[in-house]
């Protein structure tokens, strides 16, 4: 049978060790926190509840769905709660429905919107080189520039004609003329893209976490286990390396989940200087990750609220208790504040004092929080958050992708791992599809 070395306890992690598990594949895990969860983690101030981000499970691989609900079964619960943009002292859906942007904007701006919307579907087809060509083709300049683009660079940190078409996701896909006279033509009606119900757990986002590793034999979970290299022979992995001086002769295989860059890192020699330097063109942004626990009853009834102004740090803010009403104490809610960086720019360097002065400053400008309602806060650096999707990315994983399949042993797995902008689900598919792969594998080679 099989054995597997999983490096890296996030959800991608965890759904390769749950799925092992099920199959009957041994395996040991290893994560270099005291923690399991990565991303997936909710945490705790007095008796608030918050998450490690924004997140939510969205029901769009059934048999993933399956799987979780028979393993939490009553705790995952559905939720309606609606996401909007905050611009201009208006609320605009997310993803943006056209009568609503319509009706926010005044009849001035709805006319440039129509007149840019149209344009824009009678507009030759050309290849979309970047973002910003995606984002302008389908929404005309005035809409993409004030709700997607000034939002994009933000959130990647750098202008939308250096970034990748691959940003833009499905529920964009919905704001079209299309929809617009759709919309027109039956009065109340929203198009199929409006993202308002989802799947969350009553005690937080970790609670998903927590209920995979509970599966999992304790034995082969090993926290605080930071990996400092990994050696190949040939064609594969036979060790791992621990800081401390421990390490792990590798039995048959390794997944990694490890960001895709320091994964590279850690082979060293053992891959060309052509994959090396594909991966030092790779960047994530990070996040500094900021609690209020504020002496009001709520701030609004919005899941998440995105903040596309450039003249704010802020990208976006949720409310705990809008997911789950376990999440806050009786008379009072919270906002959690994500606000991107990158490694040593002038917010990563900003004292956590003047950072939270910062925040609770803007929140005050957007009329979103009353500074005299903050009775506390604490701060948290979220690393890796997102893959930086520049207009070349794509072209340096092929060749990242193209020099790790020399080592037969080794597949790198989940959002860091593939360097892929991915949800929940998805990682949980990753891994579910990876030991079906292997599963299949093991038994034609025994029959």
């Amino acid at each position: 049978m099989s054995h597997l070395a999983i490096l890296g306890g996030g959800p991608a992690g965890l759904g390769v060790a749950f799925y092992a598990h099920r199959a009957g594949v041994p395996f040991a895990l290893f994560e270099a926190s005291a923690e399991l969860g990565g991303m997936c983690r909710t945490l705790r101030c007095g008796d608030h509840l918050y998450d490690s981000g924004a997140h939510r499970f969205h029901d769009r691989d059934p048999e993933v769905t399956r799987d979780l609900l028979a393993l939490m079964g009553e705790d995952l619960v559905r939720v309606k709660a609606p996401s909007a943009i905050w611009d201009l002292g208006r609320w605009i859906d997310f993803p943006p429905t056209p009568v609503n942007v319509l009706f926010a904007y005044g009849p001035r701006e709805a006319g440039r919107i129509v007149v840019d919307l149209l344009r824009a579907g009678l507009r030759p087809r050309h290849p979309e080189n970047s973002f910003e060509d995606f984002a302008v083709r389908r929404f005309g300049q005035t809409l993409a520039r004030r709700i997607l683009l000034n939002y994009s660079a933000k959130l990647w940190g750098l202008p939308t004609d250096q970034l990748s078409p691959d940003i833009a996701t499905r529920r964009l896909q919905g704001m079209t003329l299309r929809s617009l006279v759709y919309e027109l033509v039956f009065p109340g009606a929203k198009t199929e893209h409006v993202d308002g119900s989802f799947l969350y757990p009553r005690r937080g986002y970790g609670q998903i976490a927590e209920a995979l590793a509970a599966t999992l034999p304790a034995a082969a979970i090993h926290t605080r286990h930071a990996i400092t290299g990994l050696e190949c022979d040939g064609r594969a992995v036979t060790r791992v390396r621990f800081a401390g001086g421990g390490a792990l002769d590798v039995e048959d295989r390794v997944v990694s989940t490890l960001p895709l860059p320091f994964l590279v890192s850690l082979l060293g020699d053992a891959v060309s200087e052509p994959v090396r330097a594909a991966a030092s063109r790779l960047r994530f942004r990070h996040v500094r990750l900021l609690f209020l626990r504020l002496k009001t009853e709520r701030l609004s009834d919005k899941a998440s609220i995105y903040i596309p102004d450039p003249a704010y740090c802020i990208s976006r803010i949720y409310e705990p208790r809008n997911r789950s009403a376990a999440m806050a104490p009786a008379g009072e809610t919270a906002a959690v504040v994500e606000v991107p960086y990158f490694q040593g720019d002038a917010l990563d360097r900003l004292p956590d004092d003047a950072f939270t002065e910062r925040v609770v400053n803007e929140l005050a400008a957007l009329r979103l929080v009353d500074p005299r309602d903050v009775v506390g806060s604490r701060l948290h650096v979220i690393p890796n958050a997102y893959p930086v999707y520049t207009s070349g990315y794509a072209a340096s994983v092929r060749v990242i992708h193209d020099g790790l399949s020399g080592i037969a042993n080794l597949e790198a797995l989940g959002r860091s791992g593939r360097f892929v902008y991915s949800h929940l689900h998805d990682q949980l598919r990753f891994g579910k599809d990876y030991v079906r792969r292997l599963t299949d594998a093991l038994r034609a080679n025994s029959a």
